[in-house]
């Protein structure tokens, strides 16, 4: 399983890095952080058609220099039906704001909405609950 981090706090890589360590017995083969969803969509246009290389999740921040998380949610949007296997989001926040919270869930390949920090029980809810597709897209 591959995992891409996308946030722009550097302390939170490493909270979610030590979590899976301790709390996730799944094997996860990559994870990747970056503070721009700029890298992080060129990656995933890059390997679209490279389903080892393609995440099976992404964690997002909403709140980011450079390209905010509502940004990237667009753009993966219009990329995501291109990619060799589906990709599932969760938007990792700290606002609570109904809103927000409402907003992200119009796209469909948004799993859920957790409100930072995140516990071991969401981290745990998230890989337990995880099926990995095969194939194209089946979102």
């Amino acid at each position: 399983m591959n995992l891409i981090i996308i946030d722009d706090e550097p302390i939170q890589h490493f909270i979610v890095n030590r979590m899976l360590k301790l709390y996730i017995s799944l094997d996860l083969d990559k994870i990747k952080h970056s503070d721009n969803g700029f890298t992080i969509l060129d990656f995933l246009d890059k390997n679209k058609d490279n389903a080892d290389e393609l995440p099976d999740i992404i964690f997002l921040d909403l709140h980011m220099p450079i390209m905010n998380g509502w940004d990237f949610l667009e753009h993966f949007e219009k990329a995501h039906k291109k990619f060799s296997k589906s990709i599932l989001v969760y938007v990792i926040s700290s606002s609570i704001d109904p809103n927000e919270i409402s907003q992200s869930r119009k796209y469909t390949f948004v799993k859920d909405y957790i409100i930072k920090p995140m516990t071991t029980m969401a981290l745990k809810k998230i890989f337990e609950g995880y099926q990995p597709t095969s194939g194209k897209n089946n979102i």
